[in-house]
């Protein structure tokens, strides 16, 4: 009888959000615990859970470094696309102008 409680209470349904990107999934409660407990108490989603293990293989960290590592990579690439065009063409504007 236990055994059906505990099912029934993990099956519950709950929309976890990545604390990487900030993407939302559904997600059974179960599920929602054993990654936080694999990523010190922070939900990630296949996503990025996929690039903290490759930062942790490729550069030998511990999983809280390689979440930093990665948190800081989220960041800086998610910079406002039309920002980052209009940067480049200043940049490419002042090469011109220099080089007249």
């Amino acid at each position: 009888m236990q055994m059906e409680m505990i099912s029934k209470e993990e099956a519950a349904v709950e929309v976890a959000e990545c604390g990487c990107c900030g993407m939302r999934e559904e997600c059974t409660e179960g599920y929602i615990g054993w990654v936080k407990g694999r990523f010190c108490g922070v939900w990630v989603c296949g996503l990025c859970e996929e690039a903290v293990k490759d930062e942790q293989t490729r550069l030998g960290l511990s999983v809280e470094a390689a979440l930093r590592v990665h948190a800081n990579f989220r960041e800086s690439a998610a910079a406002d696309p039309t920002v980052r065009v209009v940067q480049s063409l200043l940049k490419l504007l002042r090469k011109v102008l220099v080089s007249r």
